[in-house]
């Protein structure tokens, strides 16, 4: 019969390859995230172009949801500008604020009375 010597491990190796699982994981996750975000856009028709463009949900006069935008350029109780890479939505009304704002979406509330779109000033 052979013998096997049996090594302990040291804390940091442990720590490493926890490391290095939560790396995979992380790395894994954004595969699936990216596979999913793929059939979607094939499942409702969507070409590449206007899956990255901004979209723009708008209930009534009080309430609009905004998915796909850089930044927020500006911001008072009137006036809310923002930034894509091509252009700005410009949303104008009263009482304006933002209920909450993700990395990838805000909902804006108050009375919306206009919105446009112009060009991106760089």
């Amino acid at each position: 019969m052979a013998k096997y010597k049996v090594r302990k491990r040291k804390k940091s190796e442990g720590k490493r390859d926890l490391y290095l699982q939560v790396k995979r994981a992380e790395k894994k996750e954004k595969k699936e995230y990216a596979s999913f975000f793929e059939r979607l856009t094939d499942a409702v028709s969507l070409t590449g172009d206007v899956a990255g463009e901004m979209m723009v949900y708008l209930a009534g006069r009080h309430c609009m949801i905004v998915r796909n935008f850089t930044s927020v350029t500006e911001y008072t109780d009137c006036w809310i500008r923002l930034k894509t890479k091509k252009y700005e939505l410009c949303v104008e009304g009263n009482c304006l604020r933002l209920q909450y704002f993700l990395p990838e979406e805000l909902r804006i509330i108050g009375t919306i009375t206009g919105a446009f779109y112009r060009e991106s000033k760089g």
